[in-house]
């Protein structure tokens, strides 16, 4: 009876000790990165995030997934001993878009505790000189010896004066709104209209460049698109 006894209570702490051994990730500094105020020209956006095993089983991370192509996660190992760390390297590419940025990497293992974690990864974008309603415009509708009119608008956001000068457009029978230089106070904005009117029917593509006398932005480009149709007026070939 003795030997059954003793049989069952060691049993019952081998049983309570596998209970307790388990892996346990943990994500250094948090489940958020902020890179907070960032340029466009920053990008990509580089940080080393530590992962560790803070349990007393090997940690296995089976899958680390960003949620969007624009980021990347390599991991320097995916089986970490008790105790052990590694170092997932993120990469984020902002593209064109300003203000507040947010993606999210999950991270699988074999936690018990919890086996996917979400990492946040989150910035500013703050952009001096801004194109906008986007960073193109496109003709509505466009046909054969018609003019045809858009535009978009310049938005200076830094501290200081912005100058824009030196225009150029593409095709020639193309034409802006702007000849001489211009200079926009800090949080000033100027539409610019593009007038174009189209030789021959197809595609249409148009290219705005200039110069501006902020160091980051030293030349903005801006391209444009539209499809023309035919006239019943004017020659379309």
């Amino acid at each position: 009876m003795k030997r059954i006894l003793f049989v069952l209570l060691a049993f019952g702490v081998f049983s309570a000790a596998a209970a307790l051994a388990q892996p346990k990730l943990e994500i250094q500094g948090g489940d958020t990165y902020n890179w907070k105020d960032v340029k466009p020209n920053d990008s990509p956006l580089k940080a080393d995030i530590v992962l560790k095993n803070t349990g007393n089983e090997t940690l296995k991370i089976t899958n680390v997934k960003p949620t969007c192509g624009c980021t990347t996660a390599p991991l320097d190992k995916n089986e970490l001993k008790p105790g052990e760390s590694t170092v997932m390297h993120v990469s984020l590419r902002i593209g064109s878009r300003s203000g507040a940025v947010s993606k999210t990497i999950y991270i699988s293992s074999n936690d018990p505790t919890k086996k996917r974690k979400v990492l946040w990864l989150k910035a500013n974008v703050v952009r001096e000189i801004e194109i906008g309603p986007n960073s193109y415009f496109s003709f509505d509708e466009m046909q054969v010896g018609t003019s045809e009119e858009v535009s978009f608008w310049v938005k200076n956001n830094s501290k200081e004066e912005v100058t824009l000068s030196d225009y150029e457009v593409k095709p020639d029978n193309v034409s802006i709104s702007l000849a001489s230089p211009v200079t926009l106070a800090p949080g000033e904005k100027i539409d610019i209209k593009v007038k174009a009117k189209p030789e021959k029917k197809g595609y249409f593509n148009v290219r705005v460049r200039m110069s501006t006398s902020n160091d980051d932005y030293r030349t903005l480009k801006i391209d444009g698109f539209g499809k023309v149709k035919e006239s019943p007026i004017f020659n379309n070939n």
